[in-house]
């Protein structure tokens, strides 16, 4: 008995030195696939980059030079409602109140001409525009801009309000 039961044992022995080895290939062949298709599917970097791109997930690409402080310069009004500036509404536009506003790449900011602390999200919208909502620290939203365009000196920015908000960098 002693004899069938050691050539068992060490039968059981070996298939489960097989069955852990074919274990440890199948993960590991799992984790390259996983790592080949990050690689696939990340933006290509290059020595050029900005460092708020490669710092900060809360700047989509393309909109790194928000980065900064910025007041607010000029007040339109989108007088009929096609969200472009037209020429006669930019002739217009106006100071109405001061504003100021200043982002930085970790996701907070500061907002109005006294500065308030906040923190702000940027989300593409379905058809590609770039909402930009600030919240004040307790949670509730304190303004939402479409981001136009933005350059390293100007910021345009679209209310919800149908206006446009002229910002230019400190």
């Amino acid at each position: 008995m002693k004899i069938i039961i050691i050539p068992i044992i060490s039968i059981m022995f070996s298939v489960a030195l097989s069955c852990k080895s074919k274990a440890q290939k199948d993960a590991q062949a799992h984790m390259d696939n996983i790592e080949k298709t990050m690689k696939e599917n990340s933006p290509q970097t290059n020595g050029e980059q900005s460092k708020a791109t490669t710092t900060s997930p809360h700047i989509p690409r393309g909109l790194e030079s928000l980065i900064g402080e910025w007041e607010l310069v000029k007040f339109i009004s989108d007088r009929n409602g096609n969200s472009k500036i037209d020429p006669e509404e930019e002739s217009q536009g106006k100071l109405e109140r001061p504003d100021y506003l200043k982002f930085n790449a970790d996701g907070t900011c500061e907002y109005s001409p006294v500065k308030i602390p906040a923190r702000y999200v940027i989300d593409t919208k379905d058809d590609g525009r770039k909402r930009l909502v600030i919240y004040d620290p307790l949670g509730p939203e304190v303004a939402t801009r479409y981001i136009m365009s933005v350059t390293d000196k100007e910021l345009v920015a679209y209310l919800v309000l149908d206006s446009f908000e002229i910002f230019r960098r400190l």
